[in-house]
């Protein structure tokens, strides 16, 4: 990658540090190896947009997006809760219908609605990976240690150390859909996925002496929150958090989304208005107070919520904002 282009990425970042970022941190950032990829984490088919701040207009990087779950863990895959959720005349269904918590058309229902949110935001955002060759099932990834252990609705370890890819035809980047469990996530499972990310996947999409930018997390707080932010402290999301804080993965800067109030917080990022819209956009129905919902997200994800997830267009008063807070480390 050409040093213009590494100083493109490097520039966008260091024009959103906060005032708690010194001048010599990123100065330290502008003298690491030229980066190709950039890493997100989330572990849930929905939390996307929580770091989307970082990931909209990134034409000089190569979007690796790592989904850690399939979200089988959902109320919304139960019979009732479903038909509470999923609004048939104002949103599109789920493809397949889910079958139940825990079950293959659940999880299918989950990621496929993961990556039409893609296809979909690409419309908006051209370099979004969004135009994907039909997914690569990896071989099974060696687990020397053990961690990988998803349980659902037994006490039976269930071993799934295999990856589902989606490459986008485009070059844009590609979708990582691991499986290791919905809500019971661990720190270890987090770890062990990310060094397969950095070690094995990166190198297989984008060759083997291209430079990673660094790694972002999705959203989470700690149990008791943070004063005027969402509080979010999904066990999920706190071991994301605590990995990508506690292990310096030799792979660039990394971050995780929080709040204001977070005394780690270093970086505060917008995302655009034409982002958001694209995500969360709805439509009137004409002589009636409901609306369609015509977003990527509110689409796509519309059946996990008994209406739509709403979208904070200032402050941080929902999950889902244009304002985004970081901390950053080992830059």
């Amino acid at each position: 990658m050409s040093r213009r282009r590494t100083l493109t990425w490097l520039l966008a970042l260091t024009l959103i540090v906060g005032v708690t970022a010194s001048l010599g941190v990123v100065a330290q950032a502008r003298t690491t190896i030229e980066p190709s990829a950039v890493i997100y984490v989330g572990p849930h088919p929905d939390d996307e947009f929580q770091y989307w701040s970082l990931f909209e207009n990134r034409a000089d990087v190569y979007s690796v997006v790592v989904l850690l779950t399939r979200g089988e863990q959902t109320g919304f895959c139960a019979p009732e809760a479903f038909e509470a959720g999923w609004q048939p005349d104002l949103e599109p269904a789920p493809e397949p219908i889910p079958e139940g918590k825990y079950s293959e058309a659940c999880a299918e229902a989950r990621v496929n609605s993961f990556v039409h949110y893609f296809s979909d935001m690409a419309q908006e955002d051209e370099t979004v990976p969004g135009r994907f060759a039909e997914p690569v099932t990896s071989a099974p990834l060696p687990d020397p240690n053990g961690v990988v252990c998803r349980i659902d609705e037994t006490d039976e370890c269930i071993v799934s150390t295999t990856v589902d890819v989606y490459r986008d035809l485009d070059d844009r980047g590609a979708l990582l859909v691991f499986d290791l469990g919905d809500g019971d996530l661990s720190e270890g499972e987090v770890s062990w996925a990310l060094s397969a990310t950095v070690n094995t996947f990166v190198p297989e999409l984008v060759g083997d002496d291209v430079g990673i930018a660094g790694i972002v997390g999705s959203y989470s707080t700690p149990e008791g929150g943070y004063t005027g932010c969402y509080a979010y402290p999904h066990p999920d999301h706190l071991e994301i958090d605590n990995v990508l804080w506690s292990t310096d993965f030799g792979a660039g800067f990394q971050a995780a989304a929080t709040c204001a109030a977070d005394p780690r917080r270093q970086l505060f990022s917008r995302v655009s208005h034409a982002a958001t819209d694209a995500a969360f956009a709805t439509e009137p129905v004409e002589n009636s107070g409901e609306v369609y919902r015509t977003g990527a997200h509110s689409a796509n994800f519309g059946w996990l919520h008994r209406t739509y997830y709403p979208v904070a267009t200032f402050g941080e008063g929902e999950l889902f904002r244009q304002d985004q807070q970081f901390w950053v480390r080992y830059w």
